[in-house]
């Protein structure tokens, strides 16, 4: 018996781990052909690991910008205070290819100040 629940319970944390490693999609997701800059007002931050996702509403349609890892974005110096909702932000983004509502932030400018998310 004491076999078998091991068993179960490396199935299920194997299972579990998997979930998280799919559910964390690749850069390559994004059509790096089509980057461009974005200019809109900030109407959500969801500020959770592994990456934030700001939403934007550029041309009143609402955008989904997935940012960079949390603790890169503050050691370069962006703040979640500095991205609080109905501030006006310039992204340099690259669309998904799939979902043209999700966008990848390469660079963001804030507050007149310019953050390098990606390079």
């Amino acid at each position: 018996m004491r076999i078998v629940a091991l068993a179960l319970a490396g199935a299920l944390s194997t299972a579990a781990l998997t979930g998280v490693a799919f559910a964390h999609h690749g850069w390559d997701a994004y059509d790096a052909a089509k980057q461009q800059k974005v200019t809109g007002k900030i109407t959500e931050l969801k500020w959770e690991q592994p990456h934030a996702i700001l939403f934007v509403n550029v041309g009143g349609k609402k955008q989904e910008i997935w940012l960079s890892p949390l603790q890169r974005m503050v050691d370069r110096g962006l703040q979640r205070e500095a991205l609080s909702v109905g501030k006006s932000v310039t992204v340099e983004v690259q669309p998904h290819a799939k979902n043209a509502n999700e966008w990848k932030a390469l660079a963001i400018t804030v507050d007149g100040k310019d953050y390098n998310l990606m390079r």
